[in-house]
């Protein structure tokens, strides 16, 4: 499994901004200032978790691919500024997409990358002995980063390897179910060892917010019961509540009572600016404007009344009397939010009956400023998945689940990029790793 690559991570470490800069430009060169995996101890092991929590949202690429979901869901459509065959285009409408995608170039090599520093904290917490609650603490947070990075690339790619253990040894992709299976129990490690929400916040993993990956892990693999379940338990945790302030929960975490988990992304350290693919040039955040909603969300997604639409989607009036509509969710450098409350009311409402279900789905419609469902809206299970599924889709926009939402219930099909087969549910393993790993890596079929 991309061996050369693989190897060349090796040579690089968490040492800090500077090392990892030096590292990312010349993964082939060994820097002199590289400190060994034996070197940590457990003076300085929480600098190397905290250099993990920044790596993984640290390079500009990892942008875009916090919104593959919603490009080929069907959230956004190309601008004039990059075309239908701009990178963006090609995976909005499966044209010419192969295995030189940059996209899949880049969820593979960071997730890798991260994967081999998330290995190194952990099982350095192993010999270190993980009695002790700071070193617990330490390893439980690492697994959940793993389990994270796991599921962005399982989500991505189908069944990918497995690496526990660093290895430079090229080895055979897992399936799918033994990735899932993995990612769970990193995640139940987690919960068992992380701090509670009270104590963690949310700039840091804690046990809640291990369950509700947890829950949407279990969720994407049709345990819906088991999902429904575990979300309610973090719904209960004292001190979360859904957010009346919809723009807040991006814009201002740190004063939402419904954010669980978020990247820090601080301007020193990550300066991450997801606002720079949406906001057009000499805006307030000018940016470089590639991609903007599609057709379907500005006539369908929103009613008038809906909280979500003035916060999710703007209209900016040039001088010259043109206007562009954008993506306007996010603002600058803001904290990268991966969980939040409003989520596990949705997993609750999809994995329960309808006469309990029905409960969390309107807790939060109301809460967002639209009316509440009746049992007798829904004629069947069917249509309640499918309010469910729409009810996602304008909670959870420009988050980046979309995609991997209607191909976890069997309605992706009819997308343009994924023209009626399956095989286009996932992207192409990068051809590069392929040749590198000599033949034991097999791509995806159909590509």
């Amino acid at each position: 499994m991309l061996k050369k690559y693989y190897s060349r991570i090796i040579q690089c470490t968490l040492a800090g901004s500077l090392l990892l800069t030096a590292c990312s430009k010349q993964l082939d060169i060994k820097p002199e200032s590289a400190v060994s995996p034996d070197q940590i101890n457990a003076g300085n092991i929480q600098f190397f978790l905290n250099s993990l929590y920044r790596t993984t949202l640290s390079q500009s690429s990892q942008r875009d691919d916090y919104f593959i979901n919603d490009l080929r869901g069907g959230n956004y459509t190309w601008t004039a500024l990059s075309g239908n065959n701009s990178s963006y285009g090609t995976l909005i409408t499966g044209n010419s997409v192969d295995d030189g995608s940059s996209f899949s170039s880049s969820v593979w090599k960071n997730g890798y990358s991260n994967i081999y520093s998330a290995n190194n904290v952990i099982s350095n917490c192993d010999k270190l002995g993980a009695d002790g609650s700071a070193i617990k603490v330490i390893r439980a947070e690492a697994m959940y980063l793993r389990a994270y990075i796991y599921y962005q690339l399982v989500t991505t790619f189908g069944g990918v390897p497995l690496i526990t253990t660093n290895t430079t040894d090229n080895l055979p992709r897992n399936t799918d179910k033994e990735v899932w299976a993995q990612i769970i129990k990193d995640l139940d490690e987690a919960i068992a060892g992380a701090r509670a929400f009270k104590d963690a916040g949310y700039k840091q993993v804690s046990k809640e917010a291990a369950q509700a990956l947890k829950a949407r892990a279990l969720l994407a693999t049709g345990d819906k019961t088991g999902a429904a379940t575990l979300a309610q338990q973090v719904i209960n945790t004292p001190g979360l509540s859904l957010d009346a302030d919809y723009g807040g929960i991006f814009r201002t975490p740190a004063t939402s009572k419904e954010v669980l988990f978020a990247f820090a992304n601080l301007k020193s350290e990550s300066n991450l600016r997801l606002s720079s693919l949406f906001w057009p040039y000499g805006t307030t955040w000018a940016g470089s404007y590639f991609v903007q909603p599609s057709e379907e969300v500005l006539k369908n997604l929103y009613t008038k009344d809906d909280v979500r639409r003035t916060v999710n989607i703007d209209t900016i009036r040039n001088t010259d009397g043109t206007f562009n509509v954008i993506v306007s969710k996010y603002w600058d450098v803001q904290p990268l939010v991966i969980s939040r409350l409003a989520e596990m009311y949705l997993i609750s409402a999809e994995g329960s009956p309808v006469s309990q279900g029905i409960t969390f789905l309107n807790a939060l419609r109301t809460k967002r400023g639209v009316p509440a469902y009746k049992e007798s809206d829904f004629n069947g299970e069917g249509a309640y998945l499918d309010a469910i599924l729409a009810e996602r889709r304008r909670e959870l926009f420009s988050e980046g689940f979309l995609f991997f939402d209607l191909v976890r219930t069997g309605k992706a099909l009819s997308l343009p990029n994924v023209k009626n087969n399956k095989n286009y549910y996932v992207l192409p393993i990068p051809g590069d790793q392929i040749r590198l790993s000599k033949g034991v890596l097999k791509q995806n079929e159909g590509y």
